[in-house]
């Protein structure tokens, strides 16, 4: 700024400009602008890349396994729209609603579940994601309607099925009488539609399974050797086998009421119950898995047959 030369107002520009400079002095510092945290994002449930089974490792709770929650065929009479309400090897099972019966369909539909369940890695989360058309591609049905139709009703009967039974409490620790039941709702998803892309369903385990599940209380079974198998009967023989303890190579099992309501097995007659049991036992042992053999044959005493398997030592065995 040019300075004056006239004295007087020389002494007053110097004097305004010490003014200024002391008011500005004694003026606080300016404060720093106020951070603003950004607006939190909603939590999103992850989808995985995959909504089947990513390997062959499959699981079912060990209960379930074991317990004859499940009807393997078909007889006159009917004899399938009959509440369940017996004993299996475990003890009490029954039928609390009266919804249709749990066949094949819906064991191989549980064990699909557990094990994805197993695969997704969350313990505390009790939705699995899937998709009707990805479960029917893993069950090894072709892709269509129908398949997508049938796989529907079966989870409809598995979200209202409750069962009392006489189980092993993975939290207790100790066998008891529960109520429960396996899945608590389920939804179809959504497709591709104008301006919304589309979206997977899920399936919500009930709490039951899921802290039988977190606790590990499974039985391992290979997908593919399962999935081999044609019938459901060999299928739910297969499962049971693997939740027995073997002491040894081979394992014997009398043939009676309790064991035969744990496979499900609806046959009236003695003969055609062991017959299909036989049936099974031979596609079991044709089949490619651990079990050398499985056969039924007669016991020590009149009117007594036993069931019997071996299973391969090694990997040589195959």
């Amino acid at each position: 700024m040019p300075t004056p030369r006239d004295p007087a107002l020389r002494a007053l520009l110097e004097r305004g400009l010490a003014q200024a400079h002391a008011r500005e002095a004694a003026a606080p510092p300016e404060a720093a602008p106020e951070q603003v945290e950004p607006a939190s994002k909603p939590t999103v449930r992850p989808i995985p890349r995959t909504l089947g089974l990513a390997s062959d490792r499959a699981c079912v709770e060990s209960n379930l396994a074991r317990k004859g929650l499940w009807r393997s065929g078909t007889t006159s009479g009917g004899e399938l729209v009959r509440l369940l309400d017996a004993t299996d090897q475990l003890g009490t099972v029954q039928r609390v609603d009266a919804g249709p019966p749990l066949g094949a369909l819906a064991f191989d539909v549980v064990v699909w579940a557990c094990s994805r369940w197993r695969e997704l890695g969350q313990a505390g989360e009790r939705h699995v994601p899937f998709t009707l058309e990805v479960m029917a591609t893993n069950l090894g049905w072709r892709k269509g309607g129908g398949a997508s139709a049938e796989l529907a009703r079966v989870l409809d009967t598995l979200r209202g099925a409750t069962f009392r039974a006489r189980v092993y409490n993975a939290r207790l620790q100790e066998t008891r009488i529960d109520t429960f039941g396996l899945i608590d709702r389920w939804e179809r998803g959504e497709p591709d539609r104008s301006g919304r892309p589309a979206r997977a369903g899920f399936l919500v385990l009930g709490d039951w399974l899921h802290e039988q599940l977190a606790r590990k209380h499974v039985t391992f079974v290979n997908w593919s050797e399962l999935r081999a198998l044609s019938s459901g009967t060999a299928r739910r023989l297969l499962v049971y086998l693997e939740a027995e303890r073997f002491t040894g190579p081979t394992w014997r099992r009398t043939i009676d009421d309790t064991l035969l309501t744990t496979l499900g097995i609806v046959a009236a007659k003695p003969c055609h119950q062991r017959a299909t049991l036989r049936r099974a036992a031979i596609e079991v042992t044709r089949a490619e898995n651990r079990y050398l053999s499985v056969g039924v044959e007669p016991g020590n005493q009149r009117g007594v047959h036993v069931l019997n398997a071996r299973r391969r030592n090694s990997a040589a065995d195959r």
